[in-house]
């Protein structure tokens, strides 16, 4: 394990915005290394997810589409823009639907819990190496809290200062393939970096994080949409 992070060239998704430097940490989800990772991963959170809305925040929605092109215009009244345009979620409007293209595993089935079609296993990250570099960051992160954090933040400091030579901010996806709590687990990451745009989805409900850490809702389930508005 040379590094925690992946940085945004190495990913498809972050590789297309060019504005930020940006990294994104890929731990193994749910239960792939002993443990739990995400833990709403086997639970309906549509309630939730209808509450987010409620209250002016975002809801990211996987629909059972191939080409984000075919997204929906709206769902549940709100506008759905297409999330797979930039993975810089903190630079969306407020109050809508952050709709995403099935990828992966979630193009083989019509519904499911969302470890059932994770990106876990999706493009290069389906090879062995990268499995097991996941799995050995993970029990890092368990087994030696205090080395991961501090391994986390010279590498942050690391995409400053490449941030700052090229003339661009910098953004931090903690949760690349994971749900922690970041902001419980290591909050001087963000008193730390005050000018880093952390940012991440999460099905975990009423976290309460600091202002430059940024979540957006995700719902569980693919949603279905066949030419209708959902």
């Amino acid at each position: 394990m040379k590094t925690l992070f992946t940085r945004s060239e190495q990913n498809t998704k972050t590789a297309k915005d060019k504005r930020f430097e940006s990294v994104i940490l890929h731990l193994a989800p749910y239960k792939v290394s002993g443990k739990n990772t995400c833990p709403m991963a086997a639970v309906d959170n549509t309630r939730h997810a209808l509450d987010t809305l409620a209250h002016g925040g975002n809801v990211a929605v996987v629909f059972n589409v191939k080409n984000a092109v075919d997204l929906p215009l709206e769902m549940w009244s709100k506008k759905v823009i297409n999330g797979d345009e930039t993975d810089l979620r903190f630079l969306d409007p407020t109050n809508i639907i952050v709709g995403l293209a099935s990828k992966g595993d979630a193009l083989k089935i019509s519904n499911g819990f969302c470890w059932e079609y994770c990106l876990n296993t999706s493009g290069r990250s389906k090879f062995q190496n990268v499995q097991n570099s996941r799995i050995e960051k993970t029990k890092l992160f368990y087994e030696n809290r205090d080395a991961f954090i501090l391994k986390l933040s010279k590498e942050i400091e690391n995409l400053q200062k490449r941030a700052r030579k090229n003339g661009k901010p910098c953004a931090v996806r903690l949760n690349g393939t994971s749900d922690i709590r970041w902001e419980k687990v290591a909050p001087s990451l963000f008193t730390d970096f005050p000018d880093v745009a952390f940012y991440d989805y999460t099905k975990v409900p009423n976290r309460q994080t600091p202002d430059n850490y940024h979540l957006t809702y995700s719902m569980q389930f693919i949603r279905k949409f066949n030419g209708m508005r959902a």
